[in-house]
This record gives C-alpha cells, sequence and structure tokens, in this order.
C-alpha cells in the first residue's frame, strides 16, 4: 500500500511556478526548486518528475491560477470595454505597485523554452488560442466581426501581452495606458 503524500501539492505547484517564473528554465536548478518546495531531492522527483516535467506543470499551474483567471473576467458579467479595460488596468495596477518584477510565464516561456520545446511550444499556443477565443467572445457585443476576422481580437491579445513584457522591462505606466486606451477606442 502506498503511503499518503505528506504535502500539499498546490503549495508545491505554487512554489516550482514561482521558481520558473523569476529565474527561468535555464536559471533554475533542481536545488532551487528542492529549496522553494521544502521537499527532499527524492521527493520532489518522485512526486512530479524531472526538471522539464516541473516546468510543465508549472506552466498547466500558471495557466488554471493566473490565465484562466483573466478568461473568467472575459467571460463573465460587464461590457466589451468593462472587459478589455480590466484586462488592461491589471497589468497597470500590478506595474504601479512593482509587481511585475518576473513579468509574465507565459510570456516568458515563449520566448525562452517554446523555441526549443515542442511541449512548451503547444502549452503556450493553447493557451493563447483559449485566451483569444475569450477575447473575442468578450468583444463581440460592441464590434461586429465575421467568422474569420480575428484582427481586432489578435490586436488585443498581442497588445495585452505586450503590455506586460513592456511592464517588466519597466516601461513607464503612461505606454501600457495608452495602449489600453487604443484598443478601446472602437468599443462602444
Amino acid at each position: 500500500m502506498a503511503r499518503p503524500r505528506e504535502f500539499d501539492e498546490d503549495r508545491v505547484k505554487e512554489a516550482v511556478m514561482k521558481v520558473f517564473w523569476q529565474k527561468g528554465y535555464e536559471a533554475t536548478s533542481m536545488q532551487d526548486l528542492v529549496d522553494a518546495t521544502g521537499l527532499l531531492k527524492g521527493s520532489l522527483y518522485g512526486a512530479f518528475g524531472d526538471k522539464q516535467t516541473l516546468y510543465m506543470i508549472a506552466l498547466a499551474y500558471y495557466d488554471l491560477t493566473r490565465m484562466q483567471a483573466g478568461i473568467d473576467m472575459l467571460l463573465g458579467e460587464g461590457s466589451a470595454r468593462q472587459k478589455i479595460s480590466g484586462l488592461f488596468d491589471s497589468v497597470i495596477e500590478a506595474a504601479k505597485a512593482g509587481e511585475f518584477a518576473g513579468g509574465c510565464l507565459l510570456c516568458n516561456a515563449s520566448i525562452e523554452m517554446a523555441p526549443v520545446d515542442s511541449a512548451v511550444a503547444s502549452s503556450v499556443k493553447s493557451t493563447i488560442r483559449r485566451f483569444q477565443s475569450a477575447i473575442k467572445k468578450a468583444i463581440e457585443p460592441a464590434i461586429e466581426l465575421s467568422d474569420d476576422d480575428n484582427s481586432l481580437s489578435g490586436l488585443i491579445l498581442s497588445a495585452y501581452f505586450g503590455t506586460r513584457v513592456l511592464a517588466k522591462a519597466g516601461a513607464p505606466v503612461q505606454m501600457i495606458t495608452d495602449t489600453r486606451d487604443r484598443c478601446l477606442k472602437d468599443m462602444n
């Protein structure tokens, strides 16, 4: 009979995610992950697998806990303008508070690992598709879109993720605000 786990899996996933988020894949060592989780190396490997598997778990957890919150907001109550503004406002508020040092784990993964790891590329693409679909649904009431017209949702998606990268780089908050305002210009 297998021994029950003596740790909170979500707490471990959160810790692993934060290490990869702050340091990136290449700069993260297994010792960093051991230190962050408080688990012994053997327990960490036994429960979750190798570094690459832990990275995939971190991306999935980021999607579940961070990206899904944005999707839920886009699919929730409010006008298209309120929903899109809310996306950018979350970046603006985090940038003002100095909470964007790590940037966006999805953006970081897109740059660092997606070009060299097909599993990461697939995960990133899946999240981006889901996010763009939510944006499209959010703006449909305000903008007439044909079935094959993804240009506005693509523009908003690109601007949103672009502002997340800019916030990480320390861009002026006004630049992010201006980007938000431009995306909202043609919405009711």
